[in-house]
């Protein structure tokens, strides 16, 4: 389960943007400075997600064949860095070192570029033509991690040939997908939460008969779905966001039929009667939110015990590598005191 992408109108002008640059100590980077070029590609992607690791090393490639031959490409990083560390900018420089980045890679830390373009996942490409007119909003190509096709940029690719040879783009278009943008607490743009919505409701269709076992322990299942036929999966921190938008989305559903099943008394709710029944369904409302919270609680700490798990893996293997240096150089050592009483053995031998 993911984000696809909001697929923007075709023809829609790029919008503006100046940004800082932190593949290049910070220097700000404007969409001016591309009015040269046979096309743009704005993309936004990330450093943590692992659908933009999935394409990462075929986009560089990506970019080292298309920009010789005129199209200019801008990566756009727009995630909130004080839930994501991972993103901050000290990291995206290192990024662009680590992998070899040969486009800029801006930071948008206001989040305003992000919604200008109707960005909602990460990767997410956005192909402009000379005039920054948009021709091609979609997926990289049909690959997805853990889905076994290889990455080859094809979709992509061909609007790009397209566009640089002066051919037509097909305009039926598949969206990207991937982890979302990461809003900072307050700014999710309402566009973003209406994909949001009618993609958790598609993705609890598809599972109507093999729902998360967390999803059996609050009772919920999706339409057609019996919670005895549901399998239990390992979640990650993006699906444990998504779970949590799928429970409040149908929270009303949800609280109605783990309540009181007796419905309220005919009467005026000044009568005694019925305002004690509302007192009733309120505090089995308040109940009900205590357990979600909990259970969100131990979800939050599994993950944590698996960050510290790995953590602790690297650092028995950083110990495991200092034993083994130690270990060389005293057998180095060894061999040359071999060598040396072997020299004095011989020389004496000689002597006598």
């Amino acid at each position: 389960m993911g984000t696809p992408s909001t697929m923007l109108a075709l023809g829609a002008s790029a919008p503006d943007f100046s940004l800082p640059n932190f593949g290049a100590k910070g220097e700000s980077v404007s969409i001016q400075d591309f009015r040269e070029a046979a096309g743009l590609l704005v993309v936004f992607i990330c450093n943590h997600c692992p659908h933009v690791h999935h394409v990462r090393g075929a986009l560089v490639d990506f970019a080292g064949e298309y920009q010789p031959k005129g199209l200019a490409i801008v990566g756009i990083n727009a995630n909130d860095v004080a839930s994501y560390p991972d993103d901050s900018p000290d990291r995206m420089a290192e990024e662009v070192a680590k992998f070899g980045y040969t486009f800029p890679y801006l930071f948008d830390e206001t989040q305003e570029v992000a919604k200008a373009y109707r960005a909602a996942c990460t990767p997410d490409f956005f192909l402009f033509d000379k005039a920054h007119k948009l021709v091609y909003r979609g997926q990289f190509d049909d690959s997805r991690p853990k889905n076994d096709l290889p990455v080859t940029g094809r979709d992509l690719r061909a609007a790009a040939d397209a566009l640089l040879s002066g051919g037509s783009i097909d305009p039926n278009q598949k969206a990207s997908f991937g982890c979302n943008v990461k809003w900072k607490e307050g700014n999710e743009p309402d566009y973003f939460r209406s994909i949001r919505l009618k993609s958790s409701e598609e993705w609890a269709d598809s599972k109507a008969n093999a729902l998360p076992r967390e999803f059996q322990l609050w009772g919920i299942t999706a339409p057609g779905g019996e919670s005895d036929k549901a399998v239990s999966v390992s979640l990650e921190k993006e699906q444990l966001e998504e779970i949590g938008e799928y429970v409040c989305a149908r929270l009303g559903d949800w609280l109605t039929e783990k309540g009181p099943a007796k419905p309220l008394r005919e009467g005026k709710l000044g009568k005694e009667e019925p305002a004690e029944e509302l007192g009733r369904r309120l505090a089995s409302m308040e109940e009900g939110f205590e357990r979600m919270e909990s259970r969100f609680d131990r979800m939050e700490k599994r993950v944590e015990q698996v960050d510290k798990r790995f953590e602790e893996t690297n650092k028995g293997i950083e110990t495991m590598d200092k034993r083994f240096d130690a270990l060389t150089q005293r057998i180095d050592r060894f061999a040359i005191r071999s060598l040396g009483v072997a020299a004095a053995v011989l020389a004496i031998a000689i002597i006598f």
